[in-house]
């Protein structure tokens, strides 16, 4: 059977992803290579725009009700000299939820729309016909024939990579060591980041009395982690007065980070979530790109199959919008790296945040895709940070 669409990767831009085509009766198929339930590095918030994301899809009650945290904004912390907070407006909350659970509930919600959903199988390779369109996959010992293959699978996605579309190596060289811990008593609901030096901690609860800590490494320290990163780990929750924090599982890793695609569309195919461009999100960002990525890709994809033409050319309004949803962010993830990895500059930044609140509010709304990142720019918020 030829599948009318076939999604490589089973995490939220997938499982989301496929649920619509098959709502709107496509016949589709998800491969993964994991099994689920599984763990994923990750910082594991949900920011406010992906909240409503998650209601949209239809699967937020769903999620609330596995015990998934309230967070209603961050903490950030240069060094022991200043720090500042924002918060998100009355009303509105991000949400902290482990990704092995989030994500099995977010498959389990395809399954139920209609997707036929194979775990344990790994895609090798893109099939493609004369004119090198693609039409399926490599996967498990088989060939599956598909009129269009969604590339969900992640940071370092093999679909990408098949396709050509990889813009270049990552350039932010830099590593993430995640893991879940206890005794964190005083979050309250508030996630934190904290830097020293070129390093940083970001730490939000998860529900059920556990918080996520990811420990980011600048790549010029990653030689420390090889051989211990859970002794590294452990090390840094000290270094950074975390003491009361008790890891409960092992630390996973992910990086380097900073894979730009060239376009998220080819012949036959189309990217979404992290493999159709990634750059370090924070503040739940990366899950919200999964699920609004998701969004824009199944609206192009349903006209494509309509009109029986699934060629790059048809499939270009997903990349355009894809654009347009995310390139300020992207820019503004760009200025807060800066800033984090540059321990003066966030000092300065967090001085005047810590005076003037309102700054603080703005750029946490901004990075939780509440406001517009350029909302930033009215002169009332600049003037307040230059003067």
């Amino acid at each position: 059977m030829t599948w009318d669409a076939l999604v490589v990767g089973g995490g939220p831009a997938g499982s989301a992803t496929a649920a619509r085509l098959a709502a709107d009766g496509w016949r589709v198929l998800l491969l993964d290579r994991a099994e689920f339930p599984r763990r994923k590095p990750c910082g594991e918030c949900v920011n406010p725009a992906g909240v409503e994301a998650l209601r949209r899809l239809g699967v937020l009650d769903t999620v609330l009700a596995s015990g998934a945290a309230p967070l209603d904004g961050w903490r950030i912390a240069a060094g022991d000299e200043a720090s500042f907070v924002g918060r998100f407006p009355d009303g509105v909350r991000g949400l902290g939820v482990p990704r092995e659970r989030l994500d099995a509930l977010l498959l389990d919600h395809a399954r139920a729309a209609g997707v036929e959903v194979r775990t344990g199988i790994k895609v090798s390779d893109l099939l493609r016909d004369a004119d090198d369109r693609v039409r399926g996959v490599a996967a498990g010992g088989e060939e599956i024939p598909a009129r269009i293959v969604v590339g969900a699978d992640g940071l370092r996605s093999v679909v990408l990579r098949r396709l050509g579309l990889l813009a270049r190596p990552p350039r932010l060289r830099k590593l993430a060591l995640t893991a879940h811990v206890r005794g964190l008593d005083g979050l309250r609901g508030c996630g934190q980041l904290r830097a020293r030096g070129r390093g940083c901690v970001g730490v939000a609860e998860v529900g059920g009395g556990l918080a996520n800590v990811t420990v980011v490494v600048p790549g010029a320290r990653a030689e420390e982690v090889s051989g211990d990163r859970a002794g590294y780990f452990d090390a840094m929750l000290r270094r950074y007065g975390l003491d009361g924090a008790a890891r409960v599982d092992d630390v996973l890793a992910t990086g380097p980070f900073d894979y730009p695609a060239r376009r998220a569309v080819a012949d036959g195919a189309l990217l979404v979530g992290d493999a159709a461009g990634y750059y370090d999100p924070f503040t739940g960002q990366g899950i919200y790109r999964a699920l609004r990525g998701a969004e824009l890709a199944a609206g192009t994809i349903g006209a494509a199959l309509r009109a029986r033409d699934t060629s790059a050319a048809a499939l270009m309004p997903y990349h355009h919008a894809h654009r347009r949803a995310f390139a300020d962010g992207e820019r503004l993830q760009r200025i807060v790296e800066a800033f984090v990895s540059r321990p003066a500059l966030l000092r300065w930044a967090a001085g005047r945040f810590t005076r003037r609140p309102a700054l603080g509010d703005a750029i946490i709304r901004a990075t939780g895709d509440v406001r517009p990142p350029r909302s930033l720019l009215r002169p009332g918020l600049v003037a307040q940070l230059v003067l």
